[in-house]
């Protein structure tokens, strides 16, 4: 018997359901159980869609889905058969939810989106009929292989991304991304199924209140909070999926759905060893598509495709050799999402087919029209209307400090134009207008957090100076080096008008380091470094809200501190079992006044360990 909630299913004789706990005996319209089936699914299937389709066997299910390879009679063609569990048609909300968004998701047309050829229902039958793929679902490829490759993963990738770009801008968000919805056709392209069925299953009955729709190894931190959902949702989804491909795992595992959606949203993407630097400049892709909040993410699949490919122009490609953006990497206004390559806003460089006085002109009109735009947006904003759109919020002051202002109003426009509930084609409440993103050319900002005491800095092998730094837009390689520290290398991805931020945890080195200046099982042994340890000034006593859903343990920080007293250095050294306690106790460390270690009756430089202690406000 299949649960009408969550499509489990459980034994004939069972009153509740095992997963959600439903009441089994009031399933059915008339109160009663129903009785078992007396026939196989698949042989329901054929007397049901007998007249059009020959079921030839089952391919697979799942939670939501069983699905069967049948050939159509009229058309004598090969097609694929997805059927809901049968207790749904039961529910006469979800039929017609489901009915109507499969009927919006077959409107995408699409070379890397299945197409769906019918909708329908006949008797407990809810079904729909799709193109029938040869090729192998990505799930299948990683049970197989384990991990895949960098360019064959940046491949899927650009792909997919290309499907969820046209899809977006249908404002149709897909909601469950992951290896089981990725399909490979006889050609080894990418194709993205089941558009449409999860927000289908995210309403009425289905789901308790605030309940989340979707696969907790791949949702995104929003969904996981029942939060509204736009295009970037998907685009953490992508980003789980191509760590899974780039690692063999997933980076968030528990015990259940709830401990793992509060992984999604407290903990930091874990770092795998990574052996070649493709895959450590690929893991930094990944980065950001799973950053926290969906302002710090990639903003559309057409930015993720644009540093795929090095900041080409995007066409449709199955090249599998796609190259890691250049130093002068640029975004991409637009992304072709059709076989054929489209005309868009923007001209090759001088060299690859525009003559240098076509490719002359353009700036000086460019230069004209930007300041015709200006002068109607000045007076615009300064006109009668102006003063009350900014009381309203919908003008935005950049604040002296940088970025953070207008980052928080593109994110919060982003989000009042995200309303996924619309349809194609629904005009009744028209998207607000998008802030003017940067230019593709302006710098972002690289910020440095924890940077030791006379570190030594350098981007692209030149050196820089502070832990702040504006880089032009691209993949930059960072370098840092601290006497007592092995040496830091990384990737960074800096995007146009945006501030990465990096914490620094440098581990210690053997080398140019005396017995005192490292911590180890063996540090200030026999009293060698100091007589008496540091102790802070103040109590290290962290309030924790009381309403906070989970109270964290204790954390404990290894510190250096100087003989004034103040912190030269902190690092968590035990942590809580809550991300973000282990940044509060960080933040706190680094400001703490102490009484320093002393060593025959002098102030001396000392590590110490020491607990920070949550406390409810």
């Amino acid at each position: 018997m299949y649960c009408s909630r969550c499509g489990t299913q459980n034994k004939d004789t069972a009153k509740f359901c095992d997963s959600c706990g439903l009441d089994l005996t009031a399933t059915t319209p008339t109160g009663v159980r129903a009785e078992a089936p007396d026939i196989a699914e698949i042989d329901m299937v054929r007397q049901e869609l007998n007249e059009e389709y020959d079921i030839l066997e089952e391919l697979g299910r799942g939670g939501m889905a069983i699905v069967f390879k049948a050939k159509e009679k009229q058309l004598d063609r090969e097609v694929a058969i997805k059927v809901l569990p049968f207790s749904l048609a039961f529910d006469k909300e979800f039929v017609e939810r489901f009915q109507r968004e499969a009927r919006t998701s077959a409107k995408l047309e699409h070379p890397n989106i299945i197409p769906i050829y019918r909708v329908g229902k006949s008797g407990r039958i809810i079904y729909f009929v799709m193109k029938f793929l040869r090729g192998k679902p990505l799930s299948s490829v990683l049970a197989a292989r384990g991990s895949l490759p960098p360019a064959e993963i940046k491949k899927v990738l650009a792909e997919v991304g290309r499907a969820l770009s046209y899809a977006h801008k249908k404002e149709i968000v897909h909601r469950d991304i992951k290896p089981d919805n990725i399909m490979f056709d006889e050609h080894g392209h990418a194709v993205v199924t089941d558009f449409g069925i999860a927000k289908a299953a995210s309403g009425g009955k289905l789901t308790g209140t605030g309940m989340s729709i979707g696969t907790p190894h791949y949702m995104s931190p929003e969904q996981a909070k029942a939060q509204p959902l736009d295009g970037r949702s998907d685009i953490y989804s992508l980003g789980v999926v191509a760590y899974q491909c780039l690692t063999g795992g997933v980076p968030f595992d528990g015990e259940d759905s709830f401990s793992i959606g509060y992984k999604h949203i407290m903990e930091e993407i874990p770092t795998p060893p990574l052996e070649n630097p493709e895959k450590r400049q690929l893991f930094e892709v990944v980065r950001k598509m799973m950053a926290k909040t969906p302002a710090q993410r990639f903003q559309n699949a057409e930015e993720l495709i644009s540093v795929l490919e090095g900041g080409r122009s995007v066409s449709f490609t199955t090249d599998a050799t796609m190259a890691m953006p250049s130093m002068s990497g640029v975004r991409l206004s637009s992304a072709p999402t059709t076989p054929l390559p489209r005309a868009t806003g923007t001209r090759p460089p001088v060299g690859e087919g525009v003559p240098p006085t076509l490719a002359g002109e353009r700036p000086r009109r460019s230069v004209l029209s930007g300041l015709l735009l200006w002068m109607v947006i000045v007076g615009a904003a300064f006109g009668g209307g102006g003063f009350y759109a900014y009381k309203q919020g919908l003008i935005f002051a950049k604040s002296p400090g940088g970025t953070a202002d207008s980052t928080a109003a593109r994110d919060t426009t982003r989000l009042a134009a995200a309303d996924s509930t619309r349809t194609t084609g629904d005009t009744s409440h028209p998207a607000p207008v998008e802030p003017p993103a940067p230019a593709p050319g302006a710098p972002g900002k690289l910020v440095l957090q924890n940077l030791p005491q006379g570190a030594r800095v350098s981007i692209d092998g030149q050196p820089v100076r502070g832990n702040q730094v504006d880089l032009p837009p691209g993949v930059r390689h960072l370098t840092v080096r601290a006497t007592g520290y092995q040496t830091y290398d990384r990737q960074v991805i800096i995007t146009p008008g945006e501030t990465y931020n990096v914490r620094l945890d440098m581990q210690t080195s053997e080398d140019d380091a005396g017995p005192c200046d490292r911590f180890g099982p063996a540090y200030n042994q026999d009293n060698l470094c100091f007589d008496s340890r540091p102790v802070p000034l103040s109590p290290t006593l962290i309030p924790v809200a009381q309403d906070a859903p989970v109270f964290p343990r204790q954390a404990i920080l290894l510190v250096r501190v100087s003989r004034n007293g103040t912190t030269m250095e902190a690092r968590v050294f035990v942590p809580s079992n809550v991300e973000t306690f282990n940044n509060e106790a960080l933040d706190m460390a680094r400001n703490l006044r102490w009484n320093p270690a002393q060593k025959n009756g002098e102030p001396t430089e000392a590590w110490v360990q020491w607990p920070f202690q949550p406390v409810r406000q």
